[in-house]
């Protein structure tokens, strides 16, 4: 026999693992990050019947993460089991499962976060004379209990966390900026939802001074709540969310029958932003869904909301937020370890119905040319006409429809073909094509051209930078390489280099007053990873295009001949979005007389 054969041993018997290392292997996939930590805490506060929480957080959270509130507290015969795995208050059985209204109902955060860190617990029941400190071991067991003077509530701290896995404690650790970034928008979310919870969020870095995070005052208004976490000029930029039943071609589109649609399933509130171009966002950090008040991240209804959302503004993403009330039987919300992916019964009747109320509510203000004061008899002939068209940002023209004024008068909304047949150039003079618009035209065009053909110019780096990219956003900036040097970057690419350190800027844009950076790139990548391959500018390159194009262009008070008011209105045909200029102003005043148009 070859003494250099390998030796096979055979297969050893099946038994259990001991039950001190499944607790370890579980835990690990209960708590995945800060943010996991930071909700799975809250959510206890929330289910306790706080109305006051206080988040404490020492280097991002790498330190200490502390959570206190003013909830019940915890009676001293539940110490016990207070960290023990699938150990819980909220539910006995599986039946409950589908009643449940609390956060939380497995059991397993606080056994997790022992096995993971050092846990100290102290609490005071409303029923207790004084508070008790608990502190625990790995395996949730107590090993220290003295009383504590506190009042009613709970506070639980918790100490370098995934300190017990030593390869994850030292990625969480480099990572932790992105850990945090990811941390206090899952917090914003419970921060805007929870009505009448006063939420407040600091964190310390090192010795120094305790930094704001978040903080919201307790308002009963969800409005409100957006307002304290984003500012009142976020709330300018939002529209209340409109519910409508689908109509009859969405119900066509996902296969639902009329007849037999269960009516009044779905209630949906919350706000989302207006369509104007420069009112939405670069990304989609500002997006939040609840089902039944509880954060989660339905995908198809985010994918639906953005679709629809870009049919009106092609280059930029709403902020949102949208509660969707349902019937819990309805509801499966154990699907994953931090019970954010959610299944829904009648899913398609839900997407119908937000399709077809968003359509309306952009649809009805941005997407229409408005013949006001157009007065039509049932027969559908005009019985009066007054040359005056309201102003609206456009992105695509809808048929022609029938609308009510608030006197119940008919008045028609005229689609952008229909003018355009009944529109002859050649009518057009110089009275009638008034000044105020004619810049905004040719800015608009020159903008464009600025945005499709101008190539910025780079300015070499002393020493290169690093990016540290994750490996999806290298792929991506590397897929995308020409339409970054054409937007001024430029890099190098070692193959052999640990991910994160592959890719370095070597080359920035350069203008006279404008400076660009990692963070443009970060832009770029983001807008690419939605539209691979399409050419894509940063917010600062096209602003800074915006500048340009207004000073090259027409000036108010020029005088045109017909043939310059020709060209600026063949310009105008030549791109996808004439309708307003970069910063928003409309691009038409008067396009025509109502005697031109035909009433048929």
């Amino acid at each position: 026999m070859d003494a250099a054969a390998p030796c096979l041993q055979p297969a050893g018997a099946i038994k259990p693992i001991d039950r001190k290392s499944v607790h370890r292997i579980c835990s690990g996939q209960v708590v995945l990050s800060l943010g996991t930590a930071v909700k799975e805490l809250v959510e206890n506060s929330l289910d306790a019947g706080a109305t006051n929480i206080d988040i404490k957080l020492k280097d991002h959270g790498a330190e200490l993460i502390e959570v206190s509130d003013n909830g019940g507290g915890v009676e001293e015969e539940n110490f016990e089991g207070l960290t023990l795995k699938h150990y819980t208050s909220k539910m006995q059985d599986f039946s409950d499962l589908i009643h449940v209204e609390t956060f939380g109902f497995r059991g397993e955060a606080l056994s997790s976060l022992c096995a993971l860190s050092d846990v100290t617990i102290f609490t005071c029941h409303k029923s207790a004379k004084v508070g008790t400190r608990l502190v625990f071991d790995h395996n949730g067991k107590i090993t220290q209990k003295t009383p504590f003077p506190r009042q009613q509530g709970t506070t639980v701290n918790i100490q370098q966390l995934f300190y017990t896995l030593p390869v994850r404690h030292k990625e969480f650790q480099r990572n932790i900026k992105k850990e945090y970034a990811k941390m206090v928008q899952l917090l914003q979310a419970y921060c805007i939802v929870s009505k009448g919870v006063r939420i407040n969020c600091t964190n310390q870095v090192g010795q120094g001074k305790k930094s704001p995070v978040v903080s919201t005052a307790g308002s009963s208004s969800l409005k409100e709540n957006i307002g304290a976490v984003f500012g009142q000029k976020q709330l300018q930029s939002l529209i209340p969310f409109v519910q409508l039943p689908p109509n009859d071609a969405v119900c066509e589109e996902y296969g639902l029958n009329t007849t037999d649609m269960p009516q009044h399933l779905y209630s949906i509130t919350g706000f989302i932003s207006r369509c104007d171009h420069g009112v939405g966002r670069s990304a989609t950090d500002r997006q939040f869904f609840f089902i039944n008040q509880r954060p989660c991240d339905p995908a198809r209804v985010v994918k639906l909301v953005n679709e629809v959302y870009h049919l009106y503004n092609k280059h930029q993403y709403p902020f949102v937020v949208l509660n969707i009330c349902v019937d819990s039987e309805c509801v499966d919300i154990n699907v994953t370890p931090d019970k954010r992916q959610i299944l829904l019964q009648e899913e398609k009747l839900l997407l119908a119905i937000l399709k077809t109320s968003l359509m309306e509510m952009f649809g009805s203000d941005i997407n229409k040319l408005n013949v006001n004061q157009t007065l039509l008899d049932v027969a559908g002939n005009l019985t009066k006409t007054l040359p005056e068209e309201r102003e609206k940002p456009q992105a695509e023209m809808l048929p022609d429809s029938e609308t009510e004024n608030p006197s119940g008068e008919g008045k028609r909304i005229m689609s952008l073909a229909r003018l355009r047949e009944s529109f002859s150039l050649h009518q057009m003079t110089e009275g009638n094509f008034r000044s105020p618009k004619k810049h905004a035209t040719d800015e608009k065009y020159n903008f464009e051209m600025l945005q499709q053909h101008t190539v910025l110019q780079g300015q070499k780096l002393i020493v290169p930078q690093n990016l540290n990219l994750t490996a999806v956003n290298e792929t991506v900036l590397i897929e995308n390489l020409e339409i970054f040097r054409k937007n001024g970057f430029d890099f190098v690419i070692n193959e052999n280099a640990p991910v994160t350190q592959r890719i370095k800027l070597i080359s920035l844009p350069t203008s006279k007053n404008w400076t660009f950076g990692p963070q443009d790139i970060d832009e770029l990548i983001f807008m690419l990873s939605d539209c691979p391959g399409v050419m894509c500018r940063p917010s600062r390159v096209r602003q800074m295009f915006a500048s340009r194009a207004c000073r090259k262009s027409v000036m108010i008070g020029t005088a045109l001949n017909v043939q310059e008011m020709r060209k600026l209105i063949n310009h105008m045909g030549e791109i996808e979005h004439p309708w307003n200029c970069p910063h928003g102003r409309p691009t038409m005043r008067h396009i025509v007389s109502l005697d031109l148009i035909s009433p048929e």
